[in-house]
């Protein structure tokens, strides 16, 4: 029985590639009794080296060496090469057989198995630590942890993964479509490029981000004919080569995991490549989940205020008015027969209408009150309905319903511009004292503007009703009016894309 079966256990066994490398060298070496021995294994793809490993010393070669003073053989599995096994003898006189060379055929045949072996395993422990990683980073965001400080840590763990030299995650700004923000990073100076916008135009970046495919780049840079990147893709153009482009979702993605290596570090293994993807499928399905619980919480704290702003005005403000009420009449059979204690009433009389004040003013701040996750839709339509107004003896309220900070940004800008042109026409025209807006975000926006006053004037072709309709009519909406002896309500609805 020869030594070949002490290759055979590293085989079995199942151990670090490195490791079952060095035995098969070692093997090799004590069999063939040579001076030294060296496993070059090639990178999956075959076209470099991806590990060497060396046994014995490395001596000066004889100034005339034999032709049979060394021996290298090709390590193949399947037809598939794998490398190459070399042993040497460099002492004077010491040669190498056919026999030795037919056992080092074997060798490298039993070499070429246990490579494969520990390759499937390590690719097996690979895909486990991937997997654990995306649950890790999951749970995180589920948990309740900062989404920025989660998404710095699924940065590092990528990088530490894929062995990226930089990794950064980018996502879109409801504003701005055409441009990504680094908003984690890690890598040679991670803490300049958080915050740096990338232009999308033209770019492979955009093209990734918009189909939702993950893609593998040879260089960051565009290729020949292309347009000029961006200054900020030419940066990373000098000193990136091959790039990871990862959306983290679909069709429509929530951002793009972007990770590069320097130009010269060998390119990233395809493989790496499907493992980045199911691990950002992860990540955006954690991260979409706690939008939706975001988008639930604040739903159900504008039920809540909704809710306390309707028992105040129902409840106490009618209570305070009637007592408010019957003191000014009581005050008022008193004028004649005790002018001081009626004064006196008339006092608390207008410290309770003050107050009623106060409470009216804060169910207008309930309605339109700041939400600390996303409120800045929410406070500029409060802050229309406040400034247009103030001064003009109006109650206004405000209600939203649905959650429209998720509007795109073309339609949050027209839908302000809508709600003031729509509060101004009730201010200067309908004589109210009292003003609702209710902003419904569903299929359908809806911005319902109602009030107590005498009605609006006939739409003319170049007043605001007229241009508020052409508005509605090229997103494929329409504008209402209602009037009735109560009031009048206008509303705007145009269709929400799908």
């Amino acid at each position: 029985m020869t030594d070949d079966a002490a290759v055979l256990p590293a085989t079995t066994r199942g151990g670090p590639l490195e490791t079952t490398l060095h035995e098969v060298v070692t093997t090799a070496v004590r069999h063939l009794d040579a001076t030294s021995g060296a496993l070059s294994v090639l990178t999956p793809d075959g076209v470099g080296v991806d590990r060497f490993v060396t046994v014995g010393p490395v001596v000066p070669a004889p100034a005339h060496p034999s032709p049979r003073s060394s021996i290298t053989v090709p390590v193949r599995v399947r037809d598939a090469a794998f490398g190459t096994l070399s042993v040497s003898r460099t002492r004077a006189g010491a040669e190498f057989t056919a026999a030795d060379v037919a056992v080092a055929r074997s060798l490298a045949a039993v070499a070429g198995l246990a490579i494969e072996n520990a390759r499937l395993l390590e690719r097996a422990e690979l895909r486990r630590a991937w997997s654990q990683a995306g649950t890790e980073i999951a749970t995180a965001l589920l948990s309740g942890s900062p989404a920025d400080a989660v998404l710095r840590t699924a940065a590092a763990r990528v990088a530490e993964l894929s062995g990226a030299d930089a990794v950064a995650v980018l996502v879109p700004l409801p504003e701005d479509e055409e441009t990504l923000t680094v908003t984690a990073a890690v890598g040679p100076a991670a803490e300049d490029a958080e915050g740096v916008r990338i232009p999308l135009a033209d770019t492979r970046l955009g093209a990734a981000h918009r189909s939702g495919a993950p893609r593998l780049l040879d260089a960051v840079a565009t290729g020949p004919g292309a347009p000029a990147p961006s200054r900020e893709i030419g940066d990373l153009a000098v000193a990136y080569g091959s790039t990871l482009l990862v959306p983290l979702g679909g069709s429509a993605p929530l951002g793009t995991l972007v990770a590069a290596r320097t130009r010269d570090r060998p390119a990233f293994d395809p493989a790496v490549l499907e493992l980045a993807s199911a691990f950002a499928t992860q990540a955006a399905v954690a991260l979409e989940l706690v939008r939706s619980q975001q988008r639930e919480q604040r739903l159900q704290v504008q039920t809540d205020r909704d809710r306390i702003a309707r028992d105040l005005h129902d409840h106490v403000v009618q209570r305070i008015f009637a007592t408010a009420l019957a003191l000014d009449r009581i005050g008022r059979s008193l004028e004649e027969s005790a002018p001081e204690v009626a004064g006196r009433i008339a006092e608390r009389v207008d410290e309770l209408d003050g107050t009623i004040a106060r409470i009216r003013t804060s169910i207008f701040e309930l309605h339109a009150a700041p939400d600390p996750a996303s409120t800045v839709l929410r406070s500029r339509l409060a802050d229309v309905v406040r400034s247009v107004t103030d001064g003009h003896g109006l109650e206004p309220a405000l209600r939203v319903r649905g959650d429209i900070e998720e509007l795109p940004a073309d339609v949050a800008t027209e839908l302000v511009a809508v709600v003031r042109e729509l509060v101004t026409n009730v201010v200067r025209h309908a004589g109210a004292t009292r003003l609702m807006v209710t902003v419904a975000v569903a299929d359908t926006l809806r911005a319902v503007v109602t009030d107590d006053g005498r009605g609006l004037p006939t739409p003319t072709v170049r007043s605001g009703l007229a241009n508020l309709a052409d508005r509605a009519e090229r997103r494929g909406g329409r504008l209402t009016v209602a009037t009735g002896s109560s009031g009048t309500e206008v509303t705007w609805a145009v269709p929400l894309p799908g």
